[in-house]
Order: structure tokens, then C-alpha cells, then sequence
């Protein structure tokens, strides 16, 4: 998948992901998984996403990427907020007191940079739909990649679970066999959620589908 497909999509604004407000599962589950006041949480591929603006209001820094620079821009415009845009080492990086969002390829960032940013480990990670965004060949190089960006961190996860032969993605399916196959040998991974929500979507109803599986997961480093 090139570069140039998310850019496409945020040009022709085609951000069917995009939600219009914080995603209720993640809301329910944020006083049991103890995110807190303070803490620091990366959120990779982020879009505009408006579970950004929850964990602002949760007390939470957050540092996150994105690659399309127009939505980065909507992100701080909708928030009311005025960025010091600056040069990162491989794209600009946009930044207030408590959100900063490096923008350009994930695949960049350093785990240095996004320690930088508050001067303390990143202690969670928020993915609802990067994991899901990537082909299958680009899903294992990602997870490796953000285990090894915040060895130390929790990760909130969120997947999608349909028939692949029925639909092609973005957003691709991941079974929790996947999950367990980028995860395991790093994380202990726990089943938080899941929902059959077919009924929920009918876009992908009309495509074909009879069901659309939904898991939030919760994966904390075996080490802790």
C-alpha cells in the first residue's frame, strides 16, 4: 500500500473511518483499564481522530502520528487550538503543551522522538484503527515497530473480524488469531469487548457481508 493512497483519501475526503465523536467503547473502558491523569498516550495513524479530544478532557498528554498534514490541521482547528509547526526529523511536527502530532510515515518515527516529546515514557497506546488500516504484509512490520517505539507500554486495541473474500479492505480483517501472532510473545492479550455489529453498519452490509466482528483488546507487556 503507497503512501500516496491515504494521502488520495484525505484529499477526496473519503474517511469513511472517521466517527463523529469518541468511541464508546473506548469511553466505557477507560476508567477499567486506569488511564490517568497525566499520563502519556501515543496514538498511532491517528486521522482527526475525536478520541483525542476525550483524552485531553481525561487529563492525558497525548503525542500522535499522522501522516496527511490536512488532518492534522482539522485536528487542531476543531480543538481550538494554535500549534508551534516546527521541523522533526522527517516531516513537521505540530505541537501544543499537551498534544503533539508528528507528521509523515509511521515507519520514521524513533523511539527517542516520541520520549522527547514529555520527557517520560509513552504508558499507553491507543489504536482503533491503524492495526486494521494496514495489509497483511504491512501488520507485522507495524506491531514490531510500536513494540519496539514503547516497549513499556499498554496498548488499547481495536480490530475488525470479517469475511475477507467478501470485501476487500481498508479496513482489513484481523482475527484474534492474527492478534495473538504480532502480540503474544511480548504482551499478555485480553478480550475486553466484542460485538457482532453488521446491523451497526450498513455500508458494509450492502457489500456483502453477514458479519462484521468487533474486539477491543487490552495488551500489557509481559514484563510488567
Amino acid at each position: 500500500m503507497e503512501l500516496n493512497f491515504w494521502h488520495e483519501k484525505w484529499d477526496k475526503n473519503e474517511i469513511g473511518f472517521h466517527l463523529d465523536g469518541p468511541h464508546p467503547w473506548f469511553v466505557r473502558a477507560v476508567k477499567d483499564l486506569n488511564i490517568t491523569v497525566g499520563q502519556t498516550v501515543f496514538v498511532p495513524l491517528c486521522g482527526k481522530t475525536h478520541d483525542i479530544d476525550f483524552l485531553l478532557r481525561q487529563g492525558c498528554q497525548v503525542v500522535a502520528n499522522e501522516l496527511s498534514e490536512l488532518a492534522v490541521k482539522a485536528l487542531f482547528e476543531r480543538l481550538e487550538l494554535i500549534p508551534n509547526v516546527s521541523n522533526g526529523l522527517e516531516g513537521l511536527i505540530y505541537q501544543t503543551p499537551s498534544l503533539t502530532v508528528f507528521v509523515g510515515d509511521f515507519f520514521k518515527l524513533t523511539s527517542d522522538e516520541l520520549s522527547s516529546v514529555y520527557k517520560t515514557p509513552v504508558q499507553w497506546i491507543y489504536d482503533r484503527a491503524a492495526l486494521v488500516a494496514l495489509p497483511t504484509g504491512m501488520r507485522k512490520q507495524y506491531a514490531a515497530s510500536l513494540t519496539q517505539l514503547c516497549p513499556q507500554a499498554k496498548q488499547v486495541l481495536m480490530t475488525l473480524d470479517y469475511d475477507q473474500n467478501l470485501m476487500s479492505g481498508p479496513p482489513f480483517s484481523v482475527d484474534q488469531e492474527e492478534v495473538q501472532q504480532h502480540y503474544a510473545a511480548a504482551y499478555g492479550v485480553k478480550v475486553m469487548h466484542q460485538q457482532d455489529i453488521i446491523e451497526k453498519e450498513p455500508r458494509f452490509k450492502q457489500r456483502g457481508l453477514s458479519a462484521f466482528n468487533q474486539r477491543l483488546y487490552c495488551l500489557t507487556p509481559q514484563a510488567i
